[in-house]
């Protein structure tokens, strides 16, 4: 029977339920499935072990979520000495690619820095942006600014104790909401429209509203590159966030959306997950 170790931090801080639906998706298909605490991850005189066990006896190994801002850096590291193709999410995604830089190129006007000051210059080409953390989620610190003393003061804030921050153009078609994609494995698994709640944000954790939709024409062109591009890099399940042809995330750490689909669609997201995570498995050998 194939075996696969999900990597779990705190579920009890989840905000959604993958860490329930992925392990029994593979126990579906007939896959036996381990759910182990990030802190299993360790080294030992015979090497990286998950608690007592050979890594080499999983035949995948799916670290969902990034566990404890503390002991990141030594996780990663630890999780680099496995063999990449056992890993659905890479080491090297979680540690290059979570933050919201390497697509850069495709979103809106983007800034990031450190720096309030270099950050508040740009305002001063007029019009709304949103300041957002370089690597949050569930919509949390984002805001839309304007060039004035609360905007400056966001700033500020969100570049306090030297953490850097996104400068991002705000675009006016987002106020009809963002798509998400998820996607695995190189294949789609489904779309739908977050339109922004009371509090202007798209994410649903931030009371964002979850509708039927799909990318439209500027935007499936992007997705289906990014899809590949994620598969290429090690990346076997994400979501893609994007507004009128404009990437605006990847969520590749633990994306949520799997409730949402079903909610929509009906069917069983997570088991098209699976399929396509283990199609890609046995490609890459």
């Amino acid at each position: 029977m194939p075996r696969i170790a999900f990597l779990l931090g705190d579920t009890r801080l989840s905000r959604h339920d993958n860490h329930l639906r992925l392990p029994a998706a593979f126990e579906g298909a007939g896959w036996d499935a381990a759910r182990l605490p990030w802190t299993d991850l360790r080294l030992t005189p015979a090497g990286v072990r998950l608690g007592d066990h050979d890594p080499a006896g999983y035949d995948l190994i799916w670290p969902l979520g990034l566990g404890a801002a503390a002991s990141f850096l030594d996780r990663m590291q630890l999780l680099r000495e496995l063999p990449g193709e056992r890993l659905v999410v890479s080491a090297d995604a979680f540690t290059y690619w979570h933050a919201k830089y390497p697509w850069w190129s495709l979103m809106p006007e983007t800034h990031a820095s450190g720096d309030a000051a270099y950050l508040a210059s740009r305002l001063a080409a007029g019009g709304d942006w949103v300041v957002k953390p370089t690597a949050g989620s569930f919509g949390r610190d984002v805001r839309r600014i304007r060039d004035d003393g609360d905007g400056r003061r966001a700033l500020a804030a969100a570049t306090r104790d030297g953490r850097y921050a996104l400068l991002q153009r705000y675009l006016p078609e987002a106020a009809q909401g963002e798509i998400r994609t998820l996607v695995a494995g190189g294949r789609r698994i489904g779309s739908y429209r977050r339109r922004p709640g009371p509090h202007g944000l798209a994410n649903l954790a931030a009371g964002g509203v979850a509708e039927a939709g799909a990318p439209d024409v500027a935007a499936d062109s992007l997705v289906t590159s990014l899809t590949e591009d994620l598969a290429r890099r090690g990346v076997g399940f994400a979501a893609i966030d994007t507004v009128a042809g404009y990437l605006m995330e990847v969520n590749l750490a633990n994306p949520g959306g799997l409730a949402t689909l079903e909610s929509l669609y009906g069917g069983s997201p997570e088991r098209s997950v699976a399929e396509a995570v283990i199609a890609w498995r046995a490609q890459r050998g």
